[in-house]
């Protein structure tokens, strides 16, 4: 009677390890897939420092919209001048601003025509300025591209186009702006898509290094696309929801295995 009780207590305590070994597999698992930068350290007394890429500043291109604001002290008036924009775009996106013609320039009023495809928001400033100068007296200009967009695709949460408001919008920006990753996303291996000299460029990202501040490509240009492929487990089942209990189903099967080997072993013994 004793032999047989040893054998059932060894049997549960195998049975008991058996599962906390497929537990742990399962959430180191899942940790290594859903996790960022895992290059840090996981400890509160480590600081690791990354030397970001540079910031540049975007050129003006065919088919940008410029919000482009001249105010001045008015002495007809007696106070506050600004040139109205023009409205354009959709019902459900207005913007308000002056649309970059084929040609490379933009055309407002009073000042009149100017040539800037080519030059960025701060160069178009000066440009505007100093014609401005011209008709208004101390023109402040203020100079911001109204059409900047950026395109999320695949294992986000909120997949879709998003008009940004500042220029110096990076990749992670952007991931927020779509609702984050969803559980299913390959970290790994992000893809950007981005037009250069009449070309699509397409690179790959890395989320789960650091690397990613030192890239050329962690800042985004207007039109840059971001597609987040899905984990390979995800993608053969084709569902969102069953990576999760696929790796559980296949640590369960194993563990069953490995406990009705070991019954057997020691049923013999």
């Amino acid at each position: 009677m004793k032999v047989v009780s040893d054998i059932t207590v060894n049997r549960s305590v195998l049975c008991v390890l058996l599962l906390l070994v497929v537990i742990g597999f399962t959430d180191c698992n899942s940790a290594k897939q859903v996790a960022y930068f895992q290059d840090v350290p996981d400890s509160t007394d480590v600081v690791r420092r990354i030397r970001n890429t540079q910031f540049v500043e975007p050129v003006i291109h065919s088919g940008d919209i410029l919000n482009i604001e001249v105010t001045t002290i008015d002495a007809n008036l007696g106070g506050i001048s600004q040139e109205k924009q023009t409205d354009m775009g959709t019902a459900d996106e207005k913007m308000s601003g002056y649309m970059v013609d084929k040609n490379g320039f933009v055309e407002v009023p009073i000042i009149g025509k100017l040539q800037v495809s080519g030059l960025t928001t701060i160069e178009i400033k000066e440009l505007v300025r100093k014609n401005a100068l011209k008709f208004y007296k101390d023109p402040l200009v203020n100079i911001r591209i109204v059409n900047f967009y950026i395109t999320v695709l695949g294992e986000v949460r909120s997949p879709g186009r998003y008009v940004v408001n500042s220029e110096k919008v990076n990749i992670m920006d952007a991931i927020g702006l779509a609702g984050d990753l969803t559980l299913g996303a390959k970290r790994s291996n992000v893809m950007l898509m981005r037009e250069e000299n009449g070309e699509t460029v397409f690179t790959r990202i890395d989320l789960n290094s650091t690397e990613i501040f030192k890239s050329k490509y962690f800042y985004l240009q207007s039109g840059d696309k971001i597609y987040v492929e899905p984990l390979k487990a995800l993608a053969k089942t084709g569902t969102r929801d069953q990576s999760g209990d696929r790796v559980i189903s296949i640590g369960v099967g194993l563990a069953s295995l490995a406990i009705a080997i070991i019954t057997l072993s020691l049923r013999f013994n």
